[in-house]
This record gives structure tokens, C-alpha cells and sequence, in this order.
């Protein structure tokens, strides 16, 4: 279950923020679930994921990248790989493997990003 948290408070927390779009990662993150989200004046704003100690936003209105070098292209090429997986690991009837696949998708692509 998530809560309601400020930005704020996020920015404050965490020493690595990867800021993503709202949808250019729905492959990577399919199967992980958010910590938290913020709201603003007009709704909802982002939703928050931790992984290794980073804090990925994504969203509307995601908070900005801070110590990351995550770019739009990175973000899509990873997003892509992990679509590929999982059509890929569907196919042959292995979505028991999914999960695990794209959550070392989502760790390498962290590492990368943080770099």
C-alpha cells in the first residue's frame, strides 16, 4: 500500500532521485510497486519506487533527477529490453521467471544510471 507524501520530504530522503515520465517506464516497472506518490493542486502527480537505495519518480509531474544521468534514450532502451523479456518470456511459458528477470533489468538499469 502507498501514502500520500510531499515532494519535499522525497527530495529530502533520498541522496539519488531518477526522474522518469509518466509511461516511459511501465515495462521496467510492471511488476514492482510503489512506496509512496504526490498529489498536487491538479491530482495525482507521481508515484515513488525505491530500488537499492535510489528512489525512482515517475509521473506527471516526477520530482527532477538528482545524482543521476538516467536519459530519455537510457530509459527507453531498458524499458524496450524489458518489454522484449517479457514477450519473449511469456511466449515459452515462463512468466514464473518474469519477475525476477525484470527486477535485474531494473537494478542494472539503476546502476547505470547512477554511475
Amino acid at each position: 500500500m502507498k501514502f500520500l507524501v510531499s515532494k519535499k520530504e522525497m527530495r529530502e530522503a533520498y541522496g539519488t532521485i531518477i526522474s522518469i515520465g509518466y509511461c516511459n517506464a511501465q515495462h521496467l516497472l510492471a511488476y514492482e510497486q510503489p512506496i509512496a506518490y504526490s498529489a498536487g493542486g491538479n491530482g495525482w502527480a507521481c508515484d515513488y519506487y525505491e530500488v537499492d537505495g535510489v528512489l525512482i519518480s515517475t509521473g506527471y509531474a516526477p520530482l527532477s533527477n538528482k545524482n543521476s544521468h538516467a536519459t530519455y534514450d537510457m530509459i527507453h532502451d531498458y524499458d524496450k529490453r524489458a518489454d522484449d523479456c517479457t514477450q519473449s518470456l511469456n511466449a515459452k511459458n515462463r512468466s514464473s521467471w518474469t519477475k525476477d528477470v525484470l527486477h535485474n533489468l531494473l537494478r542494472e538499469f539503476v546502476t547505470a544510471a547512477t554511475k
